[in-house]
């Protein structure tokens, strides 16, 4: 059923592969293509009668592009075909794989309108809309689109973020009114980014069509990137072949016609249609509903109020006491320790969807939505699947129960909607508005303790002769020894993973652990999670392609999590990806271990882990700011800073944010908000940010932990990223925190602190920038309207430094006048002195300092840059760029 259910789910993915096809000019015969015209494309109406003329033409290209990529993909000629008809035995080719692929414009039977009602409901397309849509010239030469002011070579894909309206009133839809499109290029962490229109829609057919015909033939080239060996495990390829169709389509505009706003990429209308076509053809064939009734009841729309559709989330809870958790010997490994956990924490989910795709026999397409611990995955609504879920469900909960003793659990809820749910407006805002009531009481019935799991655990603390408990996390016991520390088997995996990650970038997952080799090359993980084995491999070329297990069923997943090696550069490598991996720092050529930067931690370091390639560890990272000359007399704070942030009001901007939200729409949103965190912020830290570690990023939240000043900068450098990345609507933003200490402090105590000045910031309401839309750091918070007058305050401190010599003493001073303000303007009238004060102090430094000859003009500057443009006009917020230059010049 899983291999069934693949195959139908391909043939819906590939329905519109025609629109990539035609805009590229695929070189066809005429007569070819004219005969294809008339098998698959609609009746152009004129007048409201059909015509001599077609539209459509891409279904036509559909089926002529399918005879290129049968040589890349599963065979569908001979074996098991079914559902579809097996084409070298002679049966008839209208229930052929391609045929129900392509004639979704002008179903027939059964499987292709199984297709064809998939298309219309991701699209959310009412009856009158699609009949109007499916008469329309889509591809007439001079067709101008309304919403674009360009034909369908020309108009290049507009940025849903540009729309997003949630305080102000809905903006105006029109061409005149939309400012961005994304670039026409394979995904990469730059081509994530919208750019003006002027400058990314071309002006004439040629250069259009140029631009898709080399994306036509790279995706040709990528496509033979895939292991032929893996050709034999349907269920494994198709995983890998979203990640290539993502990767070259992410881009391309699934509707350029019919006014029709081009805003839902031509991957996320693809996947959403076949995940679709999956559960309706998979509810229609346990219910013995796949004959001529069936297709007219689907063409009629008669049992389109039919709850089909099993809509199943999941969300991870705990997750943050997990990753956090503390033991007895932790300090000198708390690197390794935290991006093993976290890697842990995102595999967690990946390997649950995966866990509840096999018990519902769905392919990978299916899943919709994973990022940040949460996924969603469309199913059919059928007991059998309801029951595989349960089931799923008491399988994962109790994997945590024995092995997590319940620090972790997974709320798993499912929901039916039928396809009217999903075309009508205000019933697809409810089915949206209840998705998030569901899951939300998912979270208050963790695993279930009122319906007969357990509520006292039973624990075996005498295990390991080592130790009772385990080092690493206290609220284990101990089961193994692993270099001669006493750790529960879950924590040395972690261990285990905070090394493997700086060196391997594939994973294997396993149905039989027994089936792969343990060796240098490829190392698997001691404990098993949900019943799946777990490996790491190096480059295939020392490795291999593991095509034996591919082909006996026993390799299930086969992912890449290597990080692109610039910002520009293409994520495709072969094999399907995930988002999962974090930036860890490393040694390079220019860090210098002997020498005087990091003394203030030699003795707390191993100097034989220290070498060009090996990660660094929190203690390195607190002393990166430090400054000095000929890597000699370095002056400077040894601190760290946590860095944690996410978007605000992000569940407003998914149920009310969109004017018109349809299911594709709103899987764009999510995946587009995910790939700022998961795909561009880890790649651009490698390039500009090395010494910061991302502990987590993803979904719509991050916590970063890096050198206490290079955090602020990377902080202000995501906040301009991210106001370009959503085409500088001001409606969606980010609020962050930042801790600042010294290293060593336990994980969970630094996250805590993080936590804190994420609350404080996201508590801002500033009556000229609003609410949220902040950062705090030092206790203090800042609309990130203001940041950059506090760097230019920071800018002109050192200036004046550099001029007037300041001393520590003079800043502290600073400071002090600084806190008082603050109490003056919290009532204390006392406090009010500060300015006369200041002034005596600016006056007495300048007086006392000999190397100043120009004494009424230092004074003067002195007087403008820490009274006016100072504490009398930021106030408190002054602090930040005292503090800042203060820890510059502290010797340690």
């Amino acid at each position: 059923m899983l291999n069934s259910t693949a195959k139908v789910a391909f043939a819906a993915y590939l329905h519109d592969l025609g629109k990539f096809a035609e805009r590229a000019r695929l070189d066809v015969p005429a007569d070819k293509l004219q005969t294809h015209v008339q098998l698959y494309c609609p009746r152009l109406f004129v007048d409201g009668k059909p015509s001599l003329q077609y539209t459509h033409k891409h279904a036509a290209y559909t089926a002529l592009a399918w005879d290129i990529l049968e040589q890349h993909v599963p065979d569908l000629v001979c074996g098991d075909m079914y559902p579809f008809a097996d084409r070298v035995q002679g049966a008839d080719k209208t229930d052929s794989l391609l045929n129900a692929s392509a004639m979704h414009h002008k179903p027939e039977t059964f499987l292709q309108w199984i297709i064809a009602t998939a298309d219309r409901v991701a699209s959310g397309f009412e009856r009158e809309t699609f009949e109007r849509y499916n008469q329309s010239d889509d591809t007439a030469p001079d067709n101008g689109n309304r919403q674009t002011g360009k034909n369908h070579y020309q108009a290049r894909l507009l940025t849903l973020f540009e729309q997003i309206a949630v305080h102000r009133p809905a903006k105006p839809l029109g061409n005149a009114d939309l400012d961005y499109c994304y670039p026409l290029k394979a995904l990469s962490p730059e081509s994530i980014f919208p750019q003006k229109r002027e400058t990314g829609e071309p002006g004439d057919n040629q250069r259009a069509q140029a631009e898709y015909q080399d994306l036509w033939q790279e995706f040709l080239q990528a496509l033979e990137a895939i292991p032929a060996s893996h050709r034999q495990n349907w269920d494994l390829w198709l995983d890998h072949f979203d990640t290539l169709w993502q990767t070259f389509t992410h881009a391309i505009p699934a509707v350029t016609a019919f006014d029709v706003k081009p805003e839902v990429s031509l991957y996320d209308h693809s996947k959403t249609t076949a995940a679709l076509a999956a559960a309706l053809w998979r509810w229609h064939e346990a219910n013995g509903q796949t004959g001529d009734e069936a297709a007219q009841a689907l063409k009629s729309r008669s049992d389109w109020d039919e709850q089909k559709i099993l809509l199943i989330q999941g969300d991870f809870f705990g997750i943050q006491n997990f990753i956090f958790a503390s033991g007895s010997q932790t300090n000198k490994r708390a690197a390794k320790l935290l991006r093993g956990r976290s890697f842990q924490v995102s595999l967690f989910a990946e390997l649950a969807a995966l866990k509840v795709l096999r018990a519902c026999g769905l392919p990978s397409v299916s899943q919709i939505l994973n990022a940040a611990g949460k996924f969603m995955i469309v199913a059919p609504n059928t007991a059998d699947v309801r029951a595989a879920v349960e089931a799923v469900k008491a399988e994962i909960n109790d994997w945590f129960i024995r092995h997590s003793f319940g620090q972790v659990a997974m709320g798993l809820s499912a929901q039916a909607a039928s396809c009217n749910d999903f075309t009508d407006k205000e019933r697809f805002a409810a089915l949206v508005k209840q998705s998030f009531a569901v899951l939300e009481r998912a979270k208050l019935q963790r695993f279930n303790l009122t319906a007969g799991a357990p509520t006292v655990l039973n624990a075996d603390y005498g295990q390991c002769a080592a130790g009772s408990v385990c080092s690493y996390n206290q609220q284990l016991p101990a089961e193994i020894e692993a270099d001669g520390r006493a750790a529960a088997r879950l924590s040395q995996d972690q261990i285990t993973l905070g090394n493997l990650l700086a060196k391997q970038n594939r994973i294997l997952i396993l149905q039989d652990g027994a089936s792969v080799y343990s060796g240098s090359d490829t190392v698997k993980l001691r404990l098993p999670v949900f019943g799946l084995h777990i490996a790491f491999t190096d480059e295939e070329d020392i490795s291999g392609k593991f095509g034996t297990q591919a082909a006996d069923g026993t390799l299930w997943r086969f992912w890449d999590f290597s990080l692109p090696k610039q910002l520009g550069g293409s994520v495709w490598n072969g094999y399907a990806r995930r988002y999962i991996n974090a930036y860890v720092p490393h040694f390079s050529n220019g860090d210098e271990w002997m020498q005087e930067k990091y003394s203030p931690v030699r003795e707390e370091e191993d100097p034989n882990e220290i070498q060009t390639g090996q990660p660094k560890t929190f203690n390195h990272l607190a002393c990166e700011d430090r400054t000095g000359k000929d890597g000699r007399q370095f002056i400077g704070k040894v601190a760290i800073a946590a860095l944690k942030g996410d978007v605000d009001n992000l569940g407003t901007i998914f149920q009310k944010g969109l004017q018109a939200p349809t299911f594709a729409k709103m899987a764009a949103l999510s995946r587009q908000m995910n790939h700022f965190f998961s795909l561009w912020l880890p790649a651009y830290c490698a390039g500009h940010y090395p010494n910061t570690y991302t502990v987590f990023a993803g979904g719509d939240d991050f916590f970063l932990i890096g050198p206490w000043l290079q955090t602020q900068k990377l902080a202000a450098d995501m906040r301009e990223a991210f106001g370009r990345y959503v085409a500088g609507n001001e409606e969606i933003s980010f609020s962050a925190g930042i801790y600042i200490t010294k290293p060593g402090l336990p994980l969970g105590r630094l996250s805590a602190g993080a936590e804190e000045a994420l609350d404080a910031a996201k508590g801002v309401s500033h009556p000229q920038y609003g609410q949220k839309n902040s950062l705090c750091v030092y206790g203090t918070s800042v609309s990130w309207h203001e940041w950059s007058a506090i760097e230019a305050a920071a800018v002109r401190i050192g200036e004046l430094k550099d001029a007037y010599g300041l001393s520590t003493g003079f800043i502290y001073d600073m400071l002090q006048f600084c806190e008082a303000a603050g109490r003056e303007r919290n009532g204390d009238i006392a406090a009010g002195m500060w300015r006369s004060r200041m002034a005596y102090r600016i006056r007495r430094y300048v007086n006392d300092n000999k190397k100043i000859s120009s004494k009424n003009n230092a004074y003067a500057q002195l007087t403008e840059a820490f009274y006016q443009n100072g504490i009398e006009r930021l106030e408190a917020k002054y602090r930040i760029p005292l503090f800042n230059h203060f820890y510059l010049l502290r010797a340690k």
